[in-house]
C-alpha cells in the first residue's frame, strides 16, 4: 500500500491542477496493476444485504472495534455466484448470508472511478461460521451453568399421565403434523387436550415469540408445555441455541419437553428443558407410552384389589355356611330336648293320676268290705262318703291334669316363639354380612369422603417410611391428586421407637 501511494505522489504533481476524473483514472489504473485478479479470504460483518430483481446480492460490510465500526465498504455477489452459493450451502444460504451474520469469503478487491471501492465475492466458508454457532453454543451453556439454570425445569414434577398439554410450535408444518399424530391416532383410544399457542421457529423473530409464548402459558391450566421445531440446518437450530430462550424454559413453571428435530445435534433448548427427545414424533410417542405404562400399572392394582375382595367374599361365604349349619343343628337339638322334657312331664302326670285311681279303688274295695260288715244306715253312710271321695278325686284329677297342661302348652308357645325370633335374629345377620361387601367396597368407602394415600404406587401403612419432600398419590373417588409433603410426619399413638422413626 505505501508503494502504491508513493507511485500516486511520483504520478501527481503538486503545483499543477487536475480533474477529479483525471485523479480517479490514474488511482484506478496504479490499483488495477497492482490488484487485478487478486483473491484472498476476508472475515467480515454483514451491516446491510440486499437483493435485486436479477438475483444479484448488494453488501454494507464492516469491520467493528468493541462496538465501534473501524473499516467499511461495499461488496457484491453476482447472480451466478449466487446461484453457485445456494448450490454449495443449500438451505444454510439464508442463514449466512443474513443483516448481522460474520462471514469468512473469498473475493477481490474492485476500484471504480464512480462507485469507489468494493469486493467481488466468489467463496463462503461455511464452516467458519458452524465454529463461530458452537463458540457461541458453548459460552451459552456455560453461561447457563455459572447461574445454575441448566437444571432448573428438571426440578419440576412430571405427572405419569400429562392429558392437558400446552403446544408451542409453528402450525401446518411436518413436525406439529407429526406430534398431532402420534396423539390423536394413538392405539391406545386415550384422549389428550392440545392448546396451540403458535410461534416462528426460525428467523430473526422466532427466539421473541417463543419466549413471549412461553411467559404467557397459565401453569394451572397445563400439565406440560412441548416446545417442537421439525429439523432443519444447524443455522434453523440457531434460535434454540439464544440465551434468553434457554432462560424463559428455565425459569417455566412447568415442565418442558423438547422435540426439536436434530438426531445428531443437541441444542442448548435440550439442555435446559425437563426432558429432550429427538423428534416431535418421539415426544408424541413418550406422552403416549407414559400413559399407556400409567394405566396398565392401574390396571394391576385393580386386578389385585378385585383378587383380595374375591379371597375375603369366598371366606365370609364359607363362614355364613358354616354358621346357618351351627344354627340349624343346635335348633334341632334344643327342639328334641324340648320335646324330650315335655313327654316326661306328660308321662308323670298319667302315672300320678293312675296311681291315685289305683289308692282310690283301693279305698273303695276297703269301705265296701267294711259297709258289709255295718249296718245299712252305716252302710249309706259310707257309700256317700264315697261318692264325695270319688267325686272329690275326679276334680282333684282333672285339677291336677289342668295344671299340668297350662306350664306344658305355655312352654310349647314359648319354644315356637324362641324358634321364630332365633331364625329371624339369624336371617337379619345373614343380610346384614350380605351387604358388608358392598359397605366396605373400596368405591363405596371412596364416595364417602375418605381418600387412598399411596406411595410409589402402594398403599401407606404404619410401616412406611415419609420424609419431607417425598412424592405421595391422593386418589378419591373420581380423582386423583398428586402432592409433595413440605414437613416430616410423625405417626400417632404409635409405642414402638421403629414406628415414630417412621
Amino acid at each position: 500500500m505505501i508503494t502504491f501511494i508513493k507511485r500516486i505522489k511520483q504520478t501527481v504533481l503538486p503545483d499543477k491542477a487536475y480533474t477529479l476524473s483525471v485523479i480517479m483514472n490514474r488511482i484506478k489504473q496504479l490499483f488495477d496493476e497492482r490488484m487485478n485478479e487478486v483473491y484472498f479470504w476476508m472475515k467480515v460483518e454483514l451491516m446491510h444485504v440486499k437483493t435485486d430483481r436479477n438475483g444479484h446480492y448488494y453488501l454494507d460490510i464492516v469491520e467493528t472495534e468493541e462496538g465501534k465500526v473501524i473499516a467499511r465498504s461495499s461488496a457484491q455477489i453476482w447472480n451466478y455466484t449466487a446461484v453457485y452459493l445456494r448450490e454449495t450451502l443449500g438451505n444454510d444460504f439464508d442463514a449466512v448470508i443474513k443483516q448481522g451474520s460474520e462471514i469468512m469469503c473469498y473475493c477481490k478487491a474492485v476500484f471504480h472511478t464512480i462507485y469507489g471501492l468494493s469486493f467481488i465475492v466468489t467463496k463462503v466458508d461455511l464452516y467458519y461460521n458452524l465454529g463461530a454457532l458452537e463458540h457461541r453454543k458453548l459460552a451459552t451453556i456455560e453461561h447457563l451453568k455459572k447461574e445454575g439454570l441448566l437444571e432448573t425445569n428438571k426440578k419440576h414434577y412430571l405427572p405419569k399421565v400429562l392429558q392437558r398439554i400446552a403446544l408451542v410450535a409453528s402450525p401446518n408444518t411436518s413436525g406439529f403434523e407429526d406430534f398431532m399424530k402420534q396423539l390423536y391416532q394413538n392405539s391406545f383410544g386415550f384422549d389428550f387436550y392440545v392448546e396451540t399457542f403458535a410461534v416462528k421457529v426460525q428467523g430473526d423473530l422466532a427466539v421473541t415469540e417463543i419466549v413471549n409464548q412461553l411467559q404467557q402459558i397459565p401453569n394451572a391450566g397445563f400439565d406440560a408445555v412441548v416446545l417442537l421445531r421439525g429439523g432443519g440446518s444447524k443455522f434453523d437450530l440457531e434460535p434454540f441455541n439464544a440465551l434468553e430462550l434457554a432462560k424463559a424454559i428455565a425459569f417455566c413453571p412447568l415442565p418442558v419437553l423438547t422435540g426439536i428435530g436434530h438426531e445428531t445435534d443437541t441444542s442448548v433448548a435440550d439442555l435446559t428443558a425437563h426432558t429432550s427427545l429427538k423428534t416431535p414424533s418421539a415426544v408424541g410417542a413418550f406422552i403416549v407410552e407414559r400413559t399407556a405404562s400409567f394405566t396398565h400399572n392401574i390396571h394391576l392394582l385393580y386386578d389385585g384389589i378385585k383378587r383380595i375382595y374375591d379371597q375375603k367374599m369366598l371366606q365370609l361365604n364359607k363362614d355364613l355356611k358354616h354358621q346357618i349349619t351351627e344354627f340349624a343343628s343346635l335348633s334341632k337339638s334344643k327342639t328334641r330336648i324340648q320335646r324330650g322334657e315335655l313327654h316326661t312331664l306328660t308321662h308323670r302326670i298319667l302315672t300320678t293320676v293312675n296311681e291315685e285311681q289305683a289308692r282310690s279303688h283301693s279305698l273303695l274295695n276297703v269301705a265296701v268290705q267294711q259297709l258289709l260288715l255295718l249296718p245299712n244306715k252305716q252302710l249309706a253312710h259310707e257309700r256317700t262318703k264315697a261318692k264325695e271321695h270319688t267325686e272329690q278325686l275326679y276334680l282333684y284329677s282333672k285339677y291336677l291334669v289342668r295344671d299340668a297342661k297350662e306350664p306344658l302348652q305355655l312352654k310349647t308357645e314359648q319354644l315356637v316363639f324362641l324358634t321364630k325370633m332365633k331364625l329371624k335374629l339369624q336371617r337379619q345377620k345373614m343380610e346384614e354380612w350380605e351387604f358388608y361387601p358392598k359397605l366396605y367396597h373400596p368405591n363405596a368407602v371412596l364416595q364417602k369422603g375418605y381418600a387412598l394415600v399411596k406411595k410409589n404406587g402402594k398403599i401407606i401403612t404404619d410401616e412406611t417410611n415419609l420424609k419431607e419432600n417425598d412424592l405421595i398419590e391422593i386418589e378419591l373417588y373420581n380423582r386423583i391428586f398428586n402432592a409433595t409433603i413440605n414437613n416430616s410426619p410423625q405417626w400417632k399413638n404409635l409405642p414402638t421407637k421403629k414406628q415414630n422413626e417412621n
